[in-house]
């Protein structure tokens, strides 16, 4: 069988081993990590509109550019992955699932009722996010698509979302939280590209009768087969840091536009404001020539998203990851929520990821219980003023929107998302700015000059990085990705953070 793979231009056909494919099935074996003990189950009695339908028609207006927003592309993969996992249940009263039971090898049994006791989670197949950017006439909080739809045709097929069951449910909302349904924003647990709202970690005294909800942070979806896991892995440790690098930092940025002086993007004009009047004598950081490159729109807005569009496609657009790869560090500036694709390609590239640094004593913070972290701006050269022993650390803003860094990237240390030494310090790593974009050169010059702190960075940016790629087709369930450790937080979540391990 040939091999489908969404691509940033289209879906095309591929038949190396290692490509994207979504769509076929390998011979899957539990990763580390996962208990052979864990067993799910997929609702199957959804209607088909609102499950392969959607699947099939977002494919089909990726294929033909229709769409060329990229962001929303998580949940076709995550799906795919749960129905061709080993760990799922079939319900045996439906004869074509017994089937598939059988020629998949799934663990289901040929009596007469499904064991309740023994499914872990119930996987709910609605891919919120794709049915949202499919439906016309984008409006904030998916309120295009109607509420008596999703109540009738989703939530109230659910036979078990009742009682203790209610919570072993898992809904995949792979969107920015802001942007999902308030139907679904705040129910069970549910997958979400962040931030997370839920307080189920947190220090707040709840009631034994609150419908308490969580939000599971997942990576957005990279569907370059050159970033699929067996590639990460192949990569030994010490490439990280030797490959050769052209430049020192590369930032593609684009047309600016008339939400970008209201909201949390205006970072990215000062930054460029910064560079056209301090940076003019400037052609090298560190000895190393910088990219920094207009590419047309920057997508994310609302109006990419409302039109179908990603602003205008260059071949320097397909150029992106390449030149990430090439360079030693990337600014990944605030955008229009706190998570960003362009901060996990550019860790998949191998390129340290440079932010700015906000605090925060919002309520966002609330259940921190932080060791504090580095302020790079000051171990580099003295720059800005931060407090490098607070604990509510932002990347995105210091208002009452300044989610942390614990409630805005997956499995981050101090997340309470997995056992402490499964959770990822990105700290160790990523480059914080204090102080402004002002900070920026100096810090990143200053950097330049220790090539062992660089190489540091990249050394741990490489153990990690695995984490950020789904493995599909030939990959899929094969190596610890962000699948298995997506199953990982789950099952954490579900035994209330308690080890699972043995």
């Amino acid at each position: 069988n040939r091999n489908i793979v969404i691509s940033d231009k289209k879906i095309y056909r591929h038949e190396t081993p290692s490509s994207a494919n979504l769509l076929s099935s390998s011979s899957p074996s539990l990763p580390p990590h996962i208990p052979k003990a864990f067993k799910f189950y997929i609702y199957e009695n959804l209607p088909s509109k609102m499950t392969e339908d959607i699947e099939r028609q977002i494919l089909e207006a990726y294929s033909s550019n229709a769409i060329t927003y990229q962001n929303f592309k998580a949940d076709l993969v995550i799906l795919r992955l749960f129905r061709s996992h080993p760990s799922r249940v079939f319900h045996i009263n439906d004869d074509a699932n017994q089937n598939r039971s059988r020629t998949r090898g799934a663990n289901a049994a040929d009596n007469a009722a499904i064991n309740l006791e023994n499914i872990d989670l119930f996987v709910v197949p609605y891919p919120h996010a794709s049915h949202c950017l499919l439906s016309p006439n984008w409006k904030n909080e998916c309120m295009h698509v109607d509420d008596s739809l999703i109540q009738s045709q989703v939530l109230d097929k659910l036979n078990y979302y009742k009682g203790d069951l209610k919570r072993r449910h898992l809904f995949i909302n792979t969107m920015e939280v802001f942007l999902a349904h308030p139907l679904l924003r705040t129910i069970g647990r549910s997958l979400t590209l962040g931030p997370r709202l839920s307080s189920i970690h947190s220090n707040v005294n709840h009631h034994d009768n609150d419908e308490l909800f969580e939000h599971l942070i997942v990576p957005y979806f990279n569907d370059e087969p050159g970033y699929q896991p067996s590639i990460i892995h192949s990569r030994p440790l010490s490439l990280w840091y030797t490959h050769p690098r052209k430049y020192s930092f590369a930032y593609f940025y684009g047309s600016t536009n008339r939400r970008m002086t209201r909201n949390y993007r205006i970072h990215r004009q000062y930054f460029l404001e910064e560079v056209a009047i301090n940076w003019k004598k400037v052609g090298l950081i560190g000895g190393k020539p910088f990219i920094l490159e207009k590419i047309g729109h920057d997508g994310g807005s609302e109006s990419d998203i409302e039109s179908g569009q990603h602003g205008e496609q260059t071949q320097k657009r397909y150029n992106q990851m390449k030149t990430y790869s090439q360079s030693v560090f990337c600014p990944t500036l605030p955008g229009d929520s706190p998570p960003q694709k362009r901060f996990f390609d550019v860790i998949l590239a191998g390129c340290i990821p440079v932010v700015l640094v906000f605090n925060t004593n919002t309520k966002a913070a609330n259940h921190l219980n932080s060791d504090g972290g580095r302020n790079d701006s000051e171990r580099y050269g003295d720059f800005g003023k931060g407090d490098s022993k607070h604990n509510h650390t932002s990347w995105f803003s210091a208002d009452s929107n300044g989610y942390t860094v614990q409630d805005s990237y997956p499995w981050a240390k101090h997340s309470s998302t997995l056992p402490p030494d499964r959770e990822i310090d990105y700290e160790s790593f990523v480059v914080q700015i204090y102080g402004g974009v002002k900070n920026i050169k100096p810090t990143l010059e200053a950097l330049m000059e220790n090539q062992t702190e660089i190489q540091r960075r990249q050394l741990e940016l490489g153990k990690v990085a695995k984490y950020f790629t789904y493995g599909a087709g030939e990959d899929a369930h094969v190596y610890e990705d962000a699948f298995s450790m997506m199953l990982e937080s789950v099952i954490y979540s579900l035994n209330s953070g308690k080890d699972y391990s043995g």
